[in-house]
Formats: C-alpha cells, structure tokens, sequence
C-alpha cells in the first residue's frame, strides 16, 4: 500500500504488525480501555503476529497519531462455546486507534478505508470486530460505515457491555 494523504498533513503508510510506532499506539489503545472498562483484562489478549494480514499507521505531520490492523480469523473458533468457527475469508479488525489530540480529524475512517481495502485485496470477503458501550466513537463510527450488529462473538461475547460488528466486502 502507498501512502496516502489524509485530514491535511496526515497520511496513513502500512507498516509490520512489530513497527515500534504502531506497538506504541495499540499500547496506548490497551491502556485508554482500561482507562474506560476499569480494568487491564484486555492487556490479556494475545494477538499471533502470523495472523495478522496488515498494520496501517497515521502520521500527522511524521508523528504517529492512530493505527489499525487486520488478522485473519477464517476457520478459527469464534468464542460463542457451541464450536461454531468464523467463515472462511473472514477478517477481524484489531486495535484501531486514534490519539486524543488527533480525533475528529477523520483519520479513523481513512484508517478504515485503508484496512478493508487492504482486505479485499487479501481475499477477505468479510469483517468482523470487536467493540463495546465505553466506546461512543466507535459505536458511531462502525454503523456510519456500513457495519452492522452481529451476535456477539469473542472472547468477551458473554458481557452485557460488548458489541459486535460485520461487513460483507
């Protein structure tokens, strides 16, 4: 993927799931839903580096200031406890995040755009995510996208507070 240029100065570049710039960011992503779930359990989940189809990061003028990625969760089990797995051809967005003094800029969208191109150029022919009440961003966002509500999945898919999204590609 190229760069593009986004919300002015901005520009969003794919760069590896290890980046240190983007591992900074979902750091940071961790630290601000524990901030909202009052708690550190999300720190818990492992995220396989193999699984993981592209990495994109925002740069407002050549500082990071949000990322997102994709993985690849066709065929694994989809956490609902009756074996059922995801389809085939199914991503999973991961750790999208924006820096407070960046928001409101629309880099979230363009760092959506650029992951489900980066799907479909992937083969994915859908996506699934992960989200929750403490989150009115993106609880706004992933509808004004075309998302929409599917049963819940996950490994939080027992808790009152999660919501889940999906699109066809």
């Amino acid at each position: 993927m190229t760069a593009e240029v986004c919300a002015g100065t901005a520009e969003i570049v794919e760069v590896p799931w290890g980046d240190a710039d983007a591992a900074a960011l979902r750091a940071e992503a961790v630290a601000d839903l524990g901030r909202r779930y009052g708690g550190d359990e999300d720190a818990k989940e492992v995220i396989d580096p193999a699984s993981i189809v592209v990495t994109l990061l925002a740069r407002v003028d050549g500082a990071p200031a949000g990322c997102g990625s994709i993985r690849d969760v066709s065929g694994t089990d989809d956490g609902r406890g009756r074996g059922a797995t995801h389809p085939a051809a199914t991503g999973e967005v991961k750790r999208v995040y924006v820096l407070d003094g960046h928001r409101g800029r629309g880099i979230a969208r363009r760092l959506m755009a650029g992951l489900e191109r980066a799907a479909r150029q992937a083969g994915f022919r859908r996506l699934v995510l992960e989200t929750g009440t403490a989150q009115p961003e993106a609880m706004a966002l992933y509808p004004a996208l075309g998302y929409e509500p599917i049963e819940s999945y996950g490994r939080y898919a027992a808790e009152p507070d999660q919501r889940c999204f999906g699109k066809d590609l």
